[in-house]
């Protein structure tokens, strides 16, 4: 199959990648590149321009007359002989398509389209050369310049559908340059946005982290109030909650509980007996050991507590703490009966705490018990009452030891 520019694929360097269509020369029978789009005003402009201008450069007079025949029907052309005569057309405006004979050493193109190649990058450029030879050293004197080589007269007829297809193209290269350009000016808009909202972030978000810490100061307060609240009712538990606070604490550490959560199970352990702010006194600071109703009506505490911090929004995380401390590792607990891993971690931990400072404190009803005998009915306990592995780590850690 012959090529419609005369030089063999072996010998001839294709320089762009053009999908066009592919039709039969009506006067030869060559196979050839045939004419995509018959009439060029119907390409949309470059630039906006609404008359596109080629510029034909050629020192014959005759193939100057010839090639204006051949596009001025698609596209307005001018037209020069020489080198200078074609600066100075270069000068007048911009032109979409520069058409170029190229015979050295007679007429060397490589000068001018030097020219338009730094002053137009995006006129196209088409070089007019007789032979393969002199094709190949223009194309390594300029790599990937030139849109189209042509060949000799003969393959003249192929212009109109060359300057449609690239006029094409380069609209379509310039949209692209135009995007970008767009999309850059949008994005460094998009940067200084970015970069006051930081600043306004950053400084809102310090305004939220003082606000945070006075108000969880006061939350403290509050709540620390409440504790002392209760222990009010009875001189001989004042303490009781910041012990099982400070136990509940040491076990958490030890168990490597989630930082995130240690807050919340130290106020639910300050706050695990709110409730007997509803235990009536007579029960509440008995001397003695409490009959069969005393202690019915004691153990109304975890859901009293349970009902107060079910009212206070911030308790209720602690809310586990408050109403299933009391509940045993066998389920014989109360108020739900819960056993073993249903049981909250957190009143697993603050049962056990509760449990140790009862024992190792004085109470109307009993004395002191020393720190070993404490361990030992911990560990009597465990798996029934108590959540045995809390307990080995609990003794192992010898917790509450100093306060023995």
């Amino acid at each position: 199959m012959r090529r419609c520019d005369g030089f063999s694929p072996t010998r001839w360097p294709v320089t762009s990648s053009i999908a066009a269509t592919i039709a039969r020369h009506p006067a030869t029978g060559a196979t050839c590149y045939a004419c995509r789009v018959n009439r060029l005003d119907r390409v949309t402009p470059i630039g906006g321009v609404s008359t596109l201008r080629a510029l034909v450069v050629h020192r014959s007079e005759a193939a100057l007359a010839e090639l204006r025949d051949i596009l001025k029907r698609h596209i307005a052309c001018h037209t020069a002989r020489t080198r200078d005569e074609a600066m100075a057309r270069l000068g007048e405006g911009d032109f979409a398509v520069v058409i170029v004979d190229h015979r050295p050493p007679e007429s060397d193109a490589g000068e001018l389209l030097d020219a338009v190649f730094a002053s137009s990058p995006d006129t196209m450029t088409i070089l007019m050369t007789p032979d393969a030879e002199s094709a190949r050293a223009f194309e390594e004197r300029s790599p990937g310049r030139v849109f189209r080589f042509l060949g000799g007269p003969d393959q003249r007829w192929q212009l109109p559908g060359i300057v449609a297809e690239g006029i094409r193209l380069l609209r379509l290269e310039r949209e692209q340059r135009d995007l970008v350009k767009k999309l850059s000016a949008e994005y460094t808009k998009l940067q200084k946005r970015e970069k006051l909202l930081d600043t306004v972030v950053r400084e809102r978000t310090r305004e939220l982290e003082t606000a945070y810490l006075r108000l969880k100061a006061a939350n403290r307060q509050a709540l620390l109030g409440l504790a002392e609240a209760i222990e009010a009712k009875d001189a001989y538990t004042k303490g009781h909650c910041g012990r099982v606070a400070s136990y509940s604490m040491q076990l958490a550490d030890a168990l490597r509980y989630p930082s995130a959560e240690l807050e919340t199970l130290e106020f639910g352990s300050f706050l695990h007996d709110i409730g007997k702010i509803g235990v009536r006194d007579a029960v509440l600071l008995k001397p003695g050991p409490l009959d069969d109703d005393e202690w019915k009506h004691m153990r109304i505490h975890p859901v009293v507590g349970d009902n107060i911090a079910a009212r206070i929004e911030m308790l209720g995380p602690m809310r586990p703490a408050i109403r299933n401390h009391h509940e045993r590792w066998d389920g014989k607990g109360y108020p739900d009966g819960m056993k073993g891993q249903d049981i909250a971690l957190s009143a697993r931990i603050v049962c056990i705490a509760d449990a140790f400072d009862a024992m190792i404190t004085e109470r109307p009803y009993k004395k002191a018990l020393p720190y070993e005998e404490c361990l030992r009915l911990l560990r009597k306990g465990a798996g029934a009452q108590f959540d045995p592995d809390l307990v080995e780590v609990f003794a192992k850690e010898r917790i509450g030891e100093d306060d023995g």
